[in-house]
């Protein structure tokens, strides 16, 4: 099973979701926190640390805890949420970069786009799993899942201010 963690600011609010799909992009579990919005003290207080402490510490962190299907493989489009030193995280790159093996990252290029895989602290890079992120690419597209929390949780949003 692949994992997709999302946390967005939608209107001032952050949230987040996650969603862990099979091989086949079909949904099998999803989570979300409910929108939060800093207050004023908070934003003064946390200051430049609030956006990461929120969308780490917070959101992020929350949401993996309440999974029931553990992911073998966690994908993530911002950086900032590789905070998980013993599951795979998988990080969309800004731009195509050359493959490479280093230490316990491997970077990978499918789809046009390029992958970073981080294993734990500690650990190679497994092979094998690498070459399973590329044939799911061959079955579906593996970065549309994001499309789905993005909308997902634009949704949760509307919602609540009804």
């Amino acid at each position: 099973m692949i994992g997709y963690l999302s946390v967005k600011n939608i209107d001032g609010k952050y949230l987040g979701g996650i969603l862990i799909v099979n091989d086949y992009g079909i949904p099998v579990e999803f989570k979300y926190s409910e929108p939060i919005a800093p207050t004023r003290l908070q934003q003064i207080i946390y200051g430049n640390s609030l956006e990461y402490y929120l969308n780490t510490e917070i959101i992020s962190k929350g949401l993996i805890q309440k999974l029931e299907n553990r992911p073998e493989l966690l994908l993530v489009e911002d950086p900032m949420l590789l905070f998980d030193k013993n599951i795979v995280m998988v990080t969309l790159l800004p731009q195509m970069v050359n493959e490479k093996v280093d230490g316990n990252e491997a970077v990978v290029n499918v789809n046009n786009k390029s992958l970073r895989i981080t294993f734990p602290e500690n650990a190679k890079v497994e092979d094998s799993l690498v070459q399973k992120i590329v044939d799911l690419s061959q079955k579906f597209d593996i970065f549309e899942p994001f499309d789905r929390i993005e909308k997902a949780l634009e949704y949760v949003c509307e919602s609540q201010e009804k």
